[in-house]
């Protein structure tokens, strides 16, 4: 009956072990750090604030739409072409898509020097001069490599569309775990910010 006991005690320490290893791995560089089977959180940084000074221009920004496979919230990222990772260890800190809208918003007040812009839906009240919407189709890449954003967005006046374009933009990962793959995917959104905010820049 001891010999049961003891044979029991080892089996559940080896199972830890196991698991604390398993978690070692899937993490990469960056969850060698002794943390074991600690989930990390991450959240996607905008440009600086600036002051702005055009207060004649109001922007809405939105619908933002993104595929149900980021809509998630693991980090997707890819093995390769066709295979997809869901980093179970390596989540968003908050909801994915409010955060890719929050960046978007802030990037595009920075970079048109407005204060005067609003997050879809807006009240009633807000009457923007253009509004963009954004389709995001993939947001992905492999970490240690590149991320590559593709969507498409239109800028509208009065609700009548004014231009519609595409966005390819690949981004390089400076580094092989999953704070730089983050800090990557903000370095994209803020290219994609600046394309759009040349596009407004043009119509004005």
């Amino acid at each position: 009956m001891k010999s049961l006991s003891v044979f029991s005690v080892l089996l559940i320490l080896f199972s830890i072990f196991l698991s604390a290893c398993s978690s070692l791995i899937e993490g990469g560089a960056e969850s060698v750090v002794p943390n074991l089977g600690g989930t990390r959180f991450y959240s996607l940084s905008s440009l600086p604030p600036a002051n702005a000074s055009n207060a004649s221009l109001r922007l809405g920004v939105g619908p933002l739409q993104i595929p149900r496979l980021l809509n998630r919230p693991q980090i997707i990222s890819r093995k390769n072409s066709n295979e997809i990772k869901m980093a179970e260890m390596h989540q968003w800190g908050g909801s994915y898509e409010e955060e890719l809208m929050q960046v978007m918003t802030d990037n595009l007040s920075v970079l048109l020097k407005t204060d005067n812009i609003e997050q879809y839906p807006w009240k009633f009240s807000f009457k923007p001069n253009y509004q963009i919407r954004i389709n995001i189709e993939r947001f992905d890449g492999e970490i240690g490599k590149s991320v590559i954003l593709k969507a498409r967005w239109r800028i509208l006046k009065n609700n009548k569309e004014l231009m519609v374009k595409q966005a390819l933009i690949n981004t390089p990962v400076q580094g092989k775990n999953y704070a730089d793959y983050v800090k990557a995917q903000s370095k994209a959104l803020e290219t994609f910010s600046r394309q759009i905010a040349a596009k407004i820049k043009q119509l004005k």
